[in-house]
């Protein structure tokens, strides 16, 4: 038997290794040096033929020409809990040349600057052996990088101004695709009219067999709102027979009670008075990833939360991430006493520290997935310990501080709005038991009153409480971007109709009459969507667009906008700008199922981050046009014959040069964007790239958008058909990046919905083999049409 180091198939698992082999002409000597990247080395002294060798594999050994002190690393945990949250250090920086000293906190996306050094926050360990006591040791990353930073800096701000000036050249690709869509346009016009004289009465019939389709469709929708009310009575009948019947006491308040404490004020995690209503929506999202249980809506589970837990600890309620339930052999939803041991604790809560305390970059999908699970775990704790009730503000308090009803702070007091708070806890019960609500109304209106009395420096308006519960109510942007997907979806439809059923004028009126009512449907919702922003700007009282999500809905807002003021060039341009709005919003909507309101001090995202995502969708957007007009045009190909060639010839040259300019704007965007993924990892981790899977697939991405647009140069591969091949498959890349990476790879970017899954779809396997069929037979269909051309 021996002792021998042997791989661990894992790259976050166990050391590297260098093997080394030092020859001097005389003798030969292996070392194995262990350390690796981002590690300090470990020195490795031998002697060979009389002299003495050091080697290290690691970090190299700078010294800094000042001293940085650690007064103190802070490991912050949930109440009550000993799961980490967040985690910083109070550090100091002596420099005794300049006779310069400076206190510093820094944590994730907070870093300190010193004489062109730059310290990030990066890990830390827990009972270090290496410092006294076996204390906590914080882990720094150093840059050093003040000239290179700021040269990067300026280069990428002078090429994203040279792409975007590219688009307004007065000599330039952009300008000369817009001329010769004019040329085409008038071209178009007086071929449909030779067209109209000889079709007119064949497309009269035509015209009528559409209109019963349209009828039809009509039907079909109706059909479908009468399976959602079905829907909703399956889920009402499942809610009042459980599977579950536990004997523990489960009474909830009825819905007319519940809009009634909807306005009830609470101090959030983030310092802001919020309405129950909005408390209580984020909880349930947060853990159940829904804002409805069964038949029950959030204000109805989160209050029965609160006075009945025993029913609760054997319910269902928290929803597992994939990428956990086969290690920790849980199901889709787990009950909270299936997440917690015999002490109440995390039951996994060694691995959560574990993955808690390692690199970001260094995570796999497991800890990742691990960390959200002990997240949603601990709200339900906090919501069972009556964390969240801060509904009790303390007058005249000089921080504005409010605390929970039996808090020693307003019991000392005998406050009059914890006597409230009291006697309605009380009175919720009994009207529970009884079904009669009246009194509970009433003392809730007293309490409610009492907030606004004793609050008054923080409470928002009763207006504003009204617009918080509605917006939360009325869901906006999800209501937006259906329409905006739905009418973006039916007027390319419409587009496509037009160029194959070419009407007499009549005709093409009632077309136009139908694509006018889009047009209004689209401004509706367009006005309904700036109603939305209006209602967060109310709310929040400043600017909608000072975070992520709010960034996200405003480009949606203002992306209409531009497809308005170009609507008249095309009719496929307004369609394109609604389903990529549609899609913008889609994405953020993703982001508002996992709201964080958990009572950490959540490792802080980055605005930059933020911008950098939602400049990045939004080239996906202009992409995913491009992806849908090759699309479009492949078809165009398969149907033309020598009948129809010459006016399909034209719609295809005009979708082709518009594809063209779409994919100009989302190359430029996906570059920009990546630009600024650079510049927010710079700041946040101290490096630009690390080729983290998401990153290279986003070069791949820009790399493959360039080379399509730059085959116009190369005579062999500057047809148009080649150009709509491409501009379709090319898609796959962005699909690839986004869904590919996140749901498939392991790496830092898999958290926008990654679940690890490891394998490819056999559904994806057989849509791509039909997709590439219907290719062949546009290529086939394509070179038959110029061979019999030729032929003529």
């Amino acid at each position: 038997a021996k002792k021998m180091l042997v791989s661990s198939g894992r790259k976050d698992v166990g050391s590297d290794y260098l093997t080394v082999e030092l020859n001097d002409g005389k003798s030969k000597k292996t070392v194995q040096l262990e350390g690796g990247m981002s590690q300090i080395p470990t020195p490795e002294r031998f002697e060979l033929n009389g002299i003495i060798y050091q080697l290290e594999f690691g970090s190299i050994r700078k010294p800094i020409p000042f001293e940085v002190f650690c007064r103190d690393f802070q490991l912050d945990k949930y109440p009550g809990s000993e799961s980490p949250s967040s985690f910083a250090s109070e550090l100091t920086v002596v420099d005794t040349k300049k006779k310069y000293e400076r206190n510093v906190r820094v944590f994730m996306n907070n870093v300190m600057d010193y004489s062109g050094y730059r310290f990030f926050q990066s890990s830390y360990e827990l009972d270090n052996p290496q410092t006294p006591e076996n204390e906590e040791a914080t882990k720094l990353s150093v840059n050093f990088d003040w000239w290179g930073t700021n040269v990067t800096y300026v280069g990428y701000l002078l090429m994203s101004i040279g792409m975007l000036l590219s688009l307004f050249a007065p000599i330039g690709r952009f300008r000369d695709l817009n001329q010769k869509l004019e040329k085409l346009n008038i071209r178009k016009t007086n071929l449909l009219a030779t067209v109209l004289l000889f079709v007119a009465f064949n497309l009269q019939a035509q015209d009528s067999h559409n209109h019963h389709d349209h009828d039809g469709h009509h039907h079909a929708h109706d059909g479908h709102n009468h399976d959602q009310d079905e829907l909703q009575n399956v889920e009402h009948n499942h809610a009042s027979n459980p599977k579950n019947k536990s004997k523990a006491i489960f009474r909830v308040p009825s819905k007319e009670h519940a809009d009634k404490l909807s306005a009830l004020l609470v101090l959030d995690y983030d310092g802001r008075v919020v309405p129950f209503h909005t408390l209580s929506d984020q909880i349930l999202r947060k853990i159940y990833r829904d804002n409805k249980y069964k038949d029950l809506n959030a204000v109805q589970v989160v209050l029965s939360m609160h006075m009945y837990p025993q029913y609760w600890l054997e319910q269902p309620l928290v929803q597992v991430p994939s990428a956990v339930r086969e290690r920790l052999k849980l199901k889709d939803y787990a009950t909270p006493l299936e997440l917690a041991d015999e002490e109440g604790n995390f039951k996994w809560l060694k691995d959560y520290k574990i993955a808690h305390q390692k690199l970001e970059s260094q995570r796999n999908e497991f800890d990742k997935k691990l960390i959200k699970l002990n997240e949603k775990f601990e709200v339900v704790q906090g919501v069972f310990t009556w964390q969240y009730m801060r509904i009790i503000p303390r007058k005249n308090d000089p921080e504005n501080k409010w605390f929970l009803p039996a808090s020693a702070e307003v019991l000392s007091q005998d406050s009059t709005a914890t006597i409230l708070a009291f006697q309605y806890l009380q009175s919720i019960d009994d009207a529970a038991k009884t079904k009669n609500f009246k009194k509970a109304d009433e003392i809730l209106a007293s309490l409610i009153k009492q907030q606004r009395i004793d609050g008054k420096a923080v409470v928002p308006t009763e207006r504003i409480v009204g617009i918080e519960i509605s917006y939360n109510k009325m869901n906006i942007f999800k209501n937006t971007y259906r329409i905006y997907g739905l009418v973006g979806l039916l007027m390319l439809i419409l587009f496509f109709i037009q160029i194959f059923n070419k009407r007499p004028k009549e005709q093409l009126k009632w077309f136009s009459n139908i694509r006018k009512f889009f047009v209004f449907a689209l401004v509706v919702f367009f006005v309904y969507h700036g109603v939305g922003l209006g209602f967060r700007w109310a709310i929040s009282g400043h600017a909608p667009w000072s975070n992520g999500y709010e960034a996200m809905v405003f480009i949606a807002w203002v992306t209409m906008i531009a497809g308005f003021a170009f609507s008249r060039k095309n009719p496929a341009v307004l369609a394109g700008t609604a389903i990529l709005a549609s899609l913008i919003i889609f994405v953020s909507e993703l982001n508002l199922l996992d709201p964080e309101i958990t009572p950490l001090v959540p490792v802080l995202k980055s605005y930059w981050l933020m911008i950098h995502v939602a400049i990045i969708t939004g080239s996906y957007g202009f992409l995913g046009l491009s992806f849908i007009l090759g699309f479009f045009n492949l078809i165009l190909y398969t149907a033309r014959t020598r009948k129809n060639g010459e006016l399909l010839t034209i719609n295809i040259s005009e979708i082709t040069y518009i594809s063209e300019m779409t994919m100009t704007v989302g190359l430029f965007m996906l570059t920009i964007g990546t630009f600024l993924g650079g510049v927010w990892a710079n700041e946040s981790w101290g490096r630009y790239w690390g080729w983290d899977p998401k990153e290279t697939w986003a070069l791949v991405s820009v790399l493959v958008y360039a080379i399509i647009l730059h085959l116009r140069f190369i005579p062999a591969f500057n047809g148009k058909f080649l150009f709509n091949v491409v501009s379709f498959w090319g898609y796959s890349a962005i699909l690839f990046t986004f869904f590919g990476v996140n749901f498939m790879l392991v790496g830092l970017h898999s958290y926008a919905q990654g679940e690890g899954l490891g394998k490819f779809p056999n559904w994806l396997l057989v849509t791509i083999f039909v997709l590439a069929i219907f290719t062949t037979i546009a290529a086939i269909r394509n070179n038959s049409y110029n061979k019999a051309l030729k032929n003529e």
